[in-house]
């Protein structure tokens, strides 16, 4: 369990950052424009980017102990970056988010066209799921990779039916920017958090050889 609440509270920080996919799944969700098939194709996008990070590109790389230090080097280095820009954020505290609502709704079919192009052509889905995720689960077995795995799409899950459905709701949260300073510390928190467990990893490994 505790590697399934490790996953959640990661992927969770990582999912709560306002970008052009959350801010398009609120908008379609206020206007409930097909917001169950929207929630699923984010989320079905997560489970395959995740599963590739984890049990693929994570996997290959921790055959090879060179290759696992410069993964955990550059995984290390994103997420330290992640959370400094996080406080960043969190200092300045003038972020609020701004929908524009013109009241049409698009057939189900462009729906998910548009769903999978604004997921899969945001580079951080990528950085995200595949590289931070993936360098993560580098020191865990098998077994525990797919726990780790579990407390992600636990946390995919929730995050975007929670978005969708309560989405009126979140979208006057999300316009106050205590909630951006909540979420930007919670964010830094984490990725600290996350970056020591990498270094540390990383210095064991280059220790190792």
């Amino acid at each position: 369990m505790e590697l399934v609440s490790k996953g959640f509270l990661i992927a969770f920080s990582l999912f709560a950052a306002i970008g052009a996919q959350n801010v398009f799944v609120l908008k379609n969700g206020i206007m409930k424009n097909h917001i169950f098939y929207i929630c699923l194709a984010c989320i079905l996008c997560d489970i395959i980017l995740v599963s590739i990070g984890i049990f693929g590109i994570a996997s290959f790389i921790a055959k090879n102990k060179i290759i696992t230090i410069l993964f955990g080097v550059i995984g290390g280095i994103f997420v330290l970056v992640y959370g400094l820009l996080a406080l960043k954020s969190a200092f300045k505290a003038d972020s609020s988010l701004i929908l524009k609502n013109n009241g049409k709704r698009d057939t189900l079919q462009k729906t998910i066209i548009q769903t999978l192009f604004i997921t899969l052509i945001n580079p951080h889905v990528y950085l995200d799921t595949i590289i931070i995720l993936g360098a993560i689960s580098l020191p865990l077995d098998f077994y525990g990779k797919i726990f780790f795995a579990c407390g992600v799409i636990c946390a995919s899950i929730s995050w975007f039916f929670c978005l969708g459905f309560a989405s009126y709701k979140a979208s006057i949260l999300f316009k106050n920017p205590k909630t951006w300073v909540f979420l930007d510390l919670f964010t830094a928190i984490v990725m600290f958090v996350v970056a020591y467990g990498l270094i540390s990893f990383t210095i064991e490994q280059i220790l190792s050889l």
